[in-house]
């Protein structure tokens, strides 16, 4: 995501995988505001903002009370100052990266019509993942194992809040695939929609630059995110495959 300045607005410019074409364009009346005079603090914060590639602009808690800024990350200690429902604290960067850029996301976009939460796994030997929310692809990670991919894609589904959350398995290891739905399935069950995809053409070739450290699973799992596939249906062979949440071998 990159966020620039033109005639007093923020437009918000998203990348997609593959070039530079925005995927969405949204403009708005503030940028994310960095609200402390705590050195620690603010330096916390703002290498973070840049390791997301977002600019910012920095108040003191004062200003920012009294600023009509949308985005506003500030102390737990300054909130107190700052007086705001959806204030942003520090400590949240913590966390993975992932989860803090979609509650920036959430709050920029403000009511969204189609706030769809949408994970693209493309299974194999590495396990690309691909998340996007309103429009933007949040992250982009390889996983060694199901077991790990399943333990992301379920951290995912619970804390990122959204009306409608989908993921979609390519079909490439059609095994590994249902056993990974079927786990996802029977944890959410009713609270997520889970597609198997067709991989035809999700692929790059191997002697691409986009092979190097999993970026090719990470294309192909981003592709997967954004291709319609069939429902997945749950069967009595597929959940022979899983016990206790762990994927037995076939």
């Amino acid at each position: 995501m990159r966020i620039t300045q033109s005639q007093g607005l923020i437009i918000i410019f998203v990348k997609s995988g593959y070039d530079e074409t925005p995927l969405s364009r949204e403009t708005v009346q503030n940028k994310v505001t960095v609200a402390t005079v705590y050195g620690r603090s603010y330096y916390k914060i703002i290498n973070a903002l840049k390791l997301m590639d977002i600019q910012f602009e920095s108040v003191s808690p004062e200003e920012a009370a009294l600023s009509n800024a949308k985005i506003i990350i500030t102390t737990r200690d300054e909130a107190e100052i700052v007086r705001r429902k959806d204030v942003l604290l520090d400590t949240e960067l913590d966390d993975s990266p992932v989860f803090m850029k979609a509650k920036i996301l959430r709050n920029i976009m403000g009511p969204y019509h189609d706030d769809q939460l949408t994970i693209g796994i493309d299974p194999g030997i590495r396990i690309g993942i691909s998340v996007i929310f309103l429009h933007n692809e949040i992250e982009s990670v390889v996983e060694s194992s199901p077991e790990s991919a399943i333990k992301l894609v379920s951290h995912l589904i619970s804390r990122i809040r959204s009306n409608k959350k989908v993921v979609r398995i390519g079909n490439g290891n059609i095994v590994m695939a249902t056993q990974i739905a079927m786990t996802l399935k029977t944890k959410f069950k009713e609270l997520v929609d889970i597609e198997i995809v067709d991989e035809h053409g999700t692929s790059q070739p191997q002697n691409t630059e986009a092979n190097r450290r999993g970026a090719r699973d990470r294309a192909s799992a981003r592709t997967i995110a954004l291709r319609n596939g069939k429902p997945f249906k749950s069967s009595s062979s597929s959940s022979s495959c899983i016990s206790n949440g762990v994927i037995k071998s076939t």
